[in-house]
């Protein structure tokens, strides 16, 4: 159905509704798939990863804990912006290709589908880079502060890769982020290669990537996912 043809609003997007003997404009069930979409181009998920990480698409891989990490993911997603077990975001960790991405994108978009509430995603990588591009300028038309800002703010941050970066000048641009969300209490998603308490001799852990301060927090603010598999990419 067209907008132009919908009955409710006529083409015109709102709807006019009664409430307590006054007038209000609201926007009209036609509209909300392009409202979704738009919040969609505004959380600043990558392009191969709208529509496809979706929760539908997740198969979990036999001999692995993954449907398990499925049910925790579609319940945080049905419950935000409750938090019935506390902790307000997820840490999914585990090797890669086990779909860690894959479910803490379903849920932002599962959020933005079914509250509508605005959100963004970070890759850690990218946002290195983008922050490194505005040092060593005479005129720069953003700082590091206006990059960081939003991230501060948003509603729900998703933050991936973390530890990809384990310089001192990363931790300490990652721990202001996670400190600032720690501070005012906003929910926030993340996603690591690395597991806290690596079997291998040698391996490094997350807090080594990221730095005690920094896991510390999240141990407060968000639940650790841990998710088993092969790479589905390889298989």
């Amino acid at each position: 159905m067209s907008r132009t043809s919908c009955p409710h609003c006529h083409g015109t997007g709102y709807m006019v509704q009664e409430k307590d003997g006054a007038l209000y404009a609201r926007i009209c069930d036609c509209r909300l798939p392009d409202r979704v979409t738009r919040l969609i181009e505004r959380a600043g998920i990558p392009l191969r990863y709208r529509n496809r990480y979706v929760f539908g698409t997740y198969k979990p891989a036999k001999g692995s804990n993954q449907d398990a990490a499925l049910a925790i993911a579609r319940k945080y997603a049905e419950d935000y912006p409750a938090f019935p077990e506390g902790a307000k975001g997820l840490l999914f960790i585990g090797p890669c290709g086990v779909g860690k991405t894959h479910l803490a994108v379903a849920i932002l978009q599962e959020i933005l589908l079914r509250r509508s509430m605005p959100a963004l995603f970070v890759d850690l990588n990218d946002l290195y880079r983008e922050i490194r591009s505005t040092y060593g300028r005479s005129s720069v038309e953003e700082t590091e502060y206006d990059i960081l800002t939003p991230l501060v703010e948003a509603d729900l941050l998703l933050i991936d890769e973390l530890g990809c970066v384990s310089s001192p000048w990363a931790q300490d641009t990652l721990h202001y982020l996670v400190s600032q969300r720690y501070n005012e209490q906003r929910p926030t998603l993340c996603t690591t290669n690395y597991l806290d308490n690596p079997a291998a001799a040698g391996e490094i852990s997350l807090e080594d990537r990221i730095g005690t301060r920094t896991r510390s927090r999240l141990y407060e603010m968000c639940k650790t996912v841990e998710i088993t598999g092969l790479d589905h990419r390889r298989h």
